[in-house]
């Protein structure tokens, strides 16, 4: 792991591919093409993030996110817009990426937030265009939508070097207890998509954690998931919010006993 500043490191994956860790926190991802690069979320804002990728290529960065949460775009304003789905770009999810969440994330982590965004600065949204995906030149990037953990989750995929950054959707922790969280029957197929990608052969990273997402932890996620499908039809769930099938135990879902059906 290379030290980029005091908040955030990196790990180069493959050719032009690295992985940013924010403070223990999340990961970011930057991929590099011959003419432009792209950067998979933006953290919680904690450190330069901008300056750091710019240790990393002098190209121009194109951010675009996996899903609207302050522990993925709240640096966003660094890069002064960014790409996001349609069905995430909505005012729940502008109330839950303001910038006193993500340093109250930052906060709990035991870490500080060393710059703030000026105020009245903030990054412009651009809609993601799904089936056009991103051309960094002699890479092309494509998206597929998984919604789920938010209304508007997706996968950022390349053919070429089979892999893959799937964001929240399918960890080993699964949050979908959260305001914004699709049902986990509307979470099914865009996780199965995950799933079949995988067994084509592709390496997956997601939001936390060291990134590394092996198939039999997702396909796991997804058998619970299944479990709690069952049982909520079968009326033996408790109410609430609560971890399945236990705090200790991993893969679990985070879920609401209302988002399940």
């Amino acid at each position: 792991m290379k030290l980029l500043d005091d908040v955030h490191t990196c790990e180069q994956l493959a050719e032009g591919t690295y992985r940013i860790d924010e403070a223990g926190i999340v990961n970011c991802y930057l991929l590099i093409g011959r003419k432009t690069a792209l950067l998979i979320d933006s953290g919680c804002g904690a450190g330069s993030l901008a300056a750091c990728v710019h240790q990393l290529t002098d190209k121009p960065v194109l951010l675009a996110l996996t899903h609207r949460h302050p522990d993925h775009a709240g640096g966003a304003w660094q890069f002064g817009a960014y790409y996001a789905s349609a069905a995430d770009c909505t005012p729940l999810y502008d109330l839950m990426c303001l910038p006193a969440v993500s340093e109250k994330m930052v906060k709990a982590a035991g870490k500080e937030i060393t710059r703030k965004p000026p105020l009245g600065v903030s990054a412009k949204q651009h809609v993601l265009k799904v089936s056009r995906g991103f051309d960094l030149g002699g890479r092309q990037i494509r998206i597929l939508e998984t919604p789920g953990h938010t209304k508007g989750s997706v996968v950022y995929y390349e053919e070429a070097s089979r892999q893959m950054f799937t964001g929240d959707d399918i960890n080993p922790c699964l949050w979908m207890h959260l305001p914004g969280c699709t049902s986990l029957r509307e979470w099914k197929p865009g996780a199965g998509r995950i799933i079949t990608l995988m067994r084509q052969g592709y390496t997956a990273w997601y939001g936390h954690g060291d990134g590394r997402q092996p198939l039999e932890q997702m396909l796991k996620t997804y058998e619970i998931a299944e479990e709690l499908i069952a049982a909520k039809q079968a009326g033996t769930l408790p109410k609430g919010k609560f971890l399945y099938p236990h705090p200790d135990q991993y893969p679990n879902i985070y879920c609401s006993s209302k988002k399940i059906l």
